[in-house]
Protein backbone atom coordinates (compact mmCIF):
# COMPACT_ATOMS: atom_id res chain seq x y z
CA UNK A 1 0.00 0.00 0.00
CA UNK A 2 1.26 3.34 -1.53
CA UNK A 3 -0.21 6.14 1.48
CA UNK A 4 0.54 9.40 -0.65
CA UNK A 5 -0.68 12.40 1.66
CA UNK A 6 1.82 15.08 0.10
CA UNK A 7 0.58 18.45 -0.40
CA UNK A 8 -2.33 17.93 1.67
CA UNK A 9 -2.91 20.91 3.45
CA UNK A 10 -3.57 20.51 7.27
CA UNK A 11 -4.45 22.84 9.99
CA UNK A 12 -3.64 21.19 13.48
CA UNK A 13 -3.99 22.95 17.20
CA UNK A 14 -2.11 22.86 19.90
CA UNK A 15 0.78 21.23 18.07
CA UNK A 16 4.21 22.64 19.59
CA UNK A 17 4.83 20.14 22.03
CA UNK A 18 3.65 16.37 22.79
CA UNK A 19 0.68 14.81 20.92
CA UNK A 20 0.63 17.73 18.44
CA UNK A 21 3.91 18.28 17.44
CA UNK A 22 4.18 14.40 16.94
CA UNK A 23 1.34 14.41 14.73
CA UNK A 24 2.89 17.66 12.83
CA UNK A 25 6.33 15.99 12.72
CA UNK A 26 4.74 13.27 11.06
CA UNK A 27 2.76 14.59 8.40
CA UNK A 28 5.26 17.22 7.78
CA UNK A 29 8.05 14.48 6.96
CA UNK A 30 4.77 13.32 4.46
CA UNK A 31 4.82 16.50 2.54
CA UNK A 32 1.77 17.95 4.33
CA UNK A 33 1.33 21.96 4.48
CA UNK A 34 0.84 22.78 7.54
CA UNK A 35 -0.80 25.42 10.15
CA UNK A 36 0.84 24.90 13.89
CA UNK A 37 -0.67 26.56 16.69
CA UNK A 38 0.34 27.35 20.48
CA UNK A 39 -0.39 30.33 22.81
CA UNK A 40 3.06 30.86 23.10
CA UNK A 41 5.02 33.15 20.69
CA UNK A 42 8.41 31.00 21.19
CA UNK A 43 7.02 27.68 21.38
CA UNK A 44 5.17 28.54 17.81
CA UNK A 45 8.71 30.41 16.27
CA UNK A 46 10.73 27.14 17.32
CA UNK A 47 8.19 23.99 16.11
CA UNK A 48 7.96 26.03 12.64
CA UNK A 49 11.83 26.30 12.72
CA UNK A 50 12.24 22.60 13.55
CA UNK A 51 9.34 21.35 11.36
CA UNK A 52 10.67 23.24 8.28
CA UNK A 53 14.02 20.97 8.31
CA UNK A 54 11.41 18.92 6.99
CA UNK A 55 9.01 20.40 5.01
CA UNK A 56 9.37 24.25 3.99
CA UNK A 57 5.62 24.42 4.13
CA UNK A 58 5.08 25.22 7.60
CA UNK A 59 3.58 28.27 9.31
CA UNK A 60 2.43 29.15 12.58
CA UNK A 61 0.55 31.42 14.79
CA UNK A 62 -0.70 32.36 17.93
CA UNK A 63 -3.75 31.58 19.28
CA UNK A 64 -5.81 30.50 22.45
CA UNK A 65 -8.55 27.96 21.76
CA UNK A 66 -10.68 29.52 24.28
CA UNK A 67 -10.87 32.73 22.24
CA UNK A 68 -13.07 32.82 19.41
CA UNK A 69 -11.91 36.03 17.99
CA UNK A 70 -8.15 34.26 17.86
CA UNK A 71 -9.91 30.97 16.36
CA UNK A 72 -11.28 33.60 13.37
CA UNK A 73 -7.65 34.85 12.84
CA UNK A 74 -6.12 30.91 12.45
CA UNK A 75 -8.09 30.04 10.27
CA UNK A 76 -7.88 33.42 8.13
CA UNK A 77 -4.79 32.56 9.10
CA UNK A 78 -4.29 29.10 7.38
CA UNK A 79 -6.70 30.06 4.34
CA UNK A 80 -3.96 32.49 3.12
CA UNK A 81 -0.80 30.52 3.97
CA UNK A 82 -2.12 26.98 2.84
CA UNK A 83 -4.76 28.20 -0.01
CA UNK A 84 -7.28 26.00 1.34
CA UNK A 85 -7.69 23.72 4.24
CA UNK A 86 -8.18 19.80 3.24
CA UNK A 87 -7.33 18.65 6.97
CA UNK A 88 -8.73 20.04 10.52
CA UNK A 89 -7.45 17.86 13.34
CA UNK A 90 -8.52 19.73 16.49
CA UNK A 91 -5.81 18.57 19.60
CA UNK A 92 -6.15 20.47 23.04
CA UNK A 93 -3.88 20.64 25.89
CA UNK A 94 -5.12 20.75 29.42
CA UNK A 95 -7.45 23.09 31.97
CA UNK A 96 -5.06 24.31 34.66
CA UNK A 97 -7.19 22.73 37.49
CA UNK A 98 -7.30 19.10 35.90
CA UNK A 99 -6.21 16.27 37.53
CA UNK A 100 -9.08 17.49 39.80
CA UNK A 101 -12.55 16.14 41.67
CA UNK A 102 -16.07 17.13 40.69
CA UNK A 103 -16.15 18.59 44.49
CA UNK A 104 -12.49 20.65 43.73
CA UNK A 105 -14.34 22.67 40.73
CA UNK A 106 -15.73 25.65 40.22
CA UNK A 107 -17.96 27.30 37.79
CA UNK A 108 -15.04 29.04 36.19
CA UNK A 109 -13.28 25.86 35.68
CA UNK A 110 -16.28 24.39 33.99
CA UNK A 111 -16.65 27.37 31.70
CA UNK A 112 -13.76 27.26 30.53
CA UNK A 113 -12.95 23.58 30.18
CA UNK A 114 -16.27 23.69 28.30
CA UNK A 115 -14.70 26.41 26.12
CA UNK A 116 -11.52 24.34 25.76
CA UNK A 117 -12.87 21.66 24.55
CA UNK A 118 -15.77 21.64 23.23
CA UNK A 119 -17.16 24.80 22.06
CA UNK A 120 -13.60 25.91 20.33
CA UNK A 121 -14.49 22.60 18.65
CA UNK A 122 -17.55 23.59 17.16
CA UNK A 123 -16.20 27.10 16.16
CA UNK A 124 -12.88 25.65 14.05
CA UNK A 125 -15.50 23.21 12.74
CA UNK A 126 -18.00 25.53 11.74
CA UNK A 127 -15.27 27.50 10.25
CA UNK A 128 -13.27 25.18 8.28
CA UNK A 129 -16.33 23.40 6.60
CA UNK A 130 -17.62 25.81 3.92
CA UNK A 131 -13.87 25.62 2.69
CA UNK A 132 -14.19 21.69 2.48
CA UNK A 133 -17.78 21.59 1.17
CA UNK A 134 -17.05 23.89 -1.66
CA UNK A 135 -14.01 21.60 -2.75
CA UNK A 136 -15.73 18.53 -2.16
CA UNK A 137 -12.98 16.56 0.22
CA UNK A 138 -12.31 16.86 3.49
CA UNK A 139 -11.02 15.34 6.86
CA UNK A 140 -12.28 16.73 10.62
CA UNK A 141 -9.95 14.23 13.05
CA UNK A 142 -10.97 15.42 17.19
CA UNK A 143 -8.45 13.96 19.20
CA UNK A 144 -9.90 12.47 22.67
CA UNK A 145 -9.22 10.28 25.14
CA UNK A 146 -9.71 6.93 26.08
CA UNK A 147 -11.22 7.98 29.33
CA UNK A 148 -14.70 9.69 27.35
CA UNK A 149 -15.83 6.12 27.18
CA UNK A 150 -14.62 4.66 30.90
CA UNK A 151 -14.87 8.06 32.74
CA UNK A 152 -12.15 8.76 35.43
CA UNK A 153 -13.59 10.64 38.74
CA UNK A 154 -9.65 12.53 38.60
CA UNK A 155 -10.31 13.57 34.96
CA UNK A 156 -13.71 15.02 35.08
CA UNK A 157 -13.48 18.46 33.89
CA UNK A 158 -11.91 16.64 30.74
CA UNK A 159 -14.21 13.58 30.37
CA UNK A 160 -17.90 15.63 31.10
CA UNK A 161 -16.57 18.71 28.70
CA UNK A 162 -15.39 16.77 25.48
CA UNK A 163 -17.25 13.33 25.63
CA UNK A 164 -20.36 15.50 23.66
CA UNK A 165 -17.44 15.25 20.56
CA UNK A 166 -18.44 11.80 19.64
CA UNK A 167 -21.99 12.83 19.31
CA UNK A 168 -21.12 15.67 16.86
CA UNK A 169 -18.47 12.85 14.97
CA UNK A 170 -21.56 10.73 14.26
CA UNK A 171 -24.36 13.87 13.20
CA UNK A 172 -21.81 15.85 11.01
CA UNK A 173 -20.75 12.57 9.46
CA UNK A 174 -24.45 12.23 8.23
CA UNK A 175 -24.63 15.52 7.19
CA UNK A 176 -20.84 15.85 5.56
CA UNK A 177 -20.69 12.64 3.67
CA UNK A 178 -22.29 13.98 0.43
CA UNK A 179 -19.09 15.91 0.28
CA UNK A 180 -16.80 13.43 0.70
CA UNK A 181 -15.54 15.12 4.39
CA UNK A 182 -14.79 12.50 6.54
CA UNK A 183 -15.32 12.65 10.25
CA UNK A 184 -14.00 10.71 12.80
CA UNK A 185 -13.00 10.56 16.59
CA UNK A 186 -9.49 9.03 17.91
CA UNK A 187 -9.77 8.09 22.12
CA UNK A 188 -6.20 8.04 22.55
CA UNK A 189 -4.47 6.07 25.64
CA UNK A 190 -1.14 7.37 27.19
CA UNK A 191 1.59 8.60 25.44
CA UNK A 192 4.62 9.72 27.29
CA UNK A 193 4.49 13.86 27.08
CA UNK A 194 5.60 16.56 28.97
CA UNK A 195 2.14 17.16 29.68
CA UNK A 196 1.19 13.65 30.78
CA UNK A 197 3.44 13.39 33.12
CA UNK A 198 2.67 17.01 34.60
CA UNK A 199 -1.07 15.81 34.96
CA UNK A 200 0.49 12.89 36.61
CA UNK A 201 3.21 14.60 38.71
CA UNK A 202 0.07 16.59 39.93
CA UNK A 203 -1.74 13.59 40.71
CA UNK A 204 0.96 12.03 42.69
CA UNK A 205 0.99 15.34 45.59
CA UNK A 206 -2.62 14.97 45.71
CA UNK A 207 -2.49 11.43 46.56
CA UNK A 208 0.47 11.73 48.46
CA UNK A 209 2.06 8.70 46.43
CA UNK A 210 5.52 8.51 44.49
CA UNK A 211 5.63 9.68 40.96
CA UNK A 212 7.22 6.36 39.56
CA UNK A 213 5.22 3.82 41.19
CA UNK A 214 2.08 5.98 39.91
CA UNK A 215 3.26 5.83 36.51
CA UNK A 216 3.45 2.20 35.91
CA UNK A 217 0.24 1.78 37.72
CA UNK A 218 -1.99 4.50 36.04
CA UNK A 219 -0.41 3.99 32.64
CA UNK A 220 2.58 1.19 32.12
CA UNK A 221 0.04 -1.46 33.67
CA UNK A 222 -3.53 -0.28 32.20
CA UNK A 223 -2.09 -1.37 28.79
CA UNK A 224 -2.46 -4.76 27.56
CA UNK A 225 0.75 -4.16 25.96
CA UNK A 226 2.54 -3.08 29.25
CA UNK A 227 3.82 0.55 27.60
CA UNK A 228 3.18 3.60 26.03
CA UNK A 229 2.40 4.84 22.68
CA UNK A 230 4.40 5.72 20.14
CA UNK A 231 3.01 9.54 18.89
CA UNK A 232 4.77 9.74 15.56
CA UNK A 233 4.98 6.07 14.53
CA UNK A 234 1.83 4.90 15.97
CA UNK A 235 -0.61 7.41 16.21
CA UNK A 236 0.74 9.61 13.43
CA UNK A 237 0.87 6.17 11.29
CA UNK A 238 -3.28 6.25 11.84
CA UNK A 239 -3.86 9.84 11.04
CA UNK A 240 -1.99 9.45 8.00
CA UNK A 241 -4.45 6.82 6.62
CA UNK A 242 -7.13 8.81 7.55
CA UNK A 243 -6.19 11.51 5.79
CA UNK A 244 -5.67 9.38 2.75
CA UNK A 245 -8.20 8.40 -0.03
CA UNK A 246 -7.52 4.80 1.26
CA UNK A 247 -9.45 6.12 4.94
CA UNK A 248 -12.23 6.90 2.08
CA UNK A 249 -15.22 5.09 4.04
CA UNK A 250 -14.52 5.77 7.35
CA UNK A 251 -16.72 8.41 9.01
CA UNK A 252 -18.70 8.48 11.92
CA UNK A 253 -16.20 6.10 13.92
CA UNK A 254 -14.57 6.54 17.07
CA UNK A 255 -11.83 5.01 16.73
CA UNK A 256 -9.23 3.80 19.87
CA UNK A 257 -5.58 3.57 20.13
CA UNK A 258 -4.85 2.83 23.72
CA UNK A 259 -2.59 -0.46 23.88
CA UNK A 260 -5.78 -1.98 24.94
CA UNK A 261 -6.01 0.41 28.02
CA UNK A 262 -9.94 0.79 28.03
CA UNK A 263 -12.16 -1.48 29.22
CA UNK A 264 -15.09 0.18 27.12
CA UNK A 265 -16.60 -2.34 24.15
Amino acid sequence: MNIDINGKRVLITASTDGIGKGIAKALAREGCKLVITSRTTEKVYNTVKELKFYNPEVYGIVSDLTDYNSLDELVNFSIEKLGGIDVFIFNTGNPSNEPSYFDETSLKDWEYSVKLYLLSAIKLTKLVIPFMEKQKWGRIIYLSSWTVKQPQRIFVLADVSRSPIIQLTKILSKELGIYNITVNTILMGSFETEGAKRSLTKLAQKLNLNFNELWKKEVIERSSLKRTGDIEKELGSLIIYLISDYSSYITGSVIPIDGGTSDAI
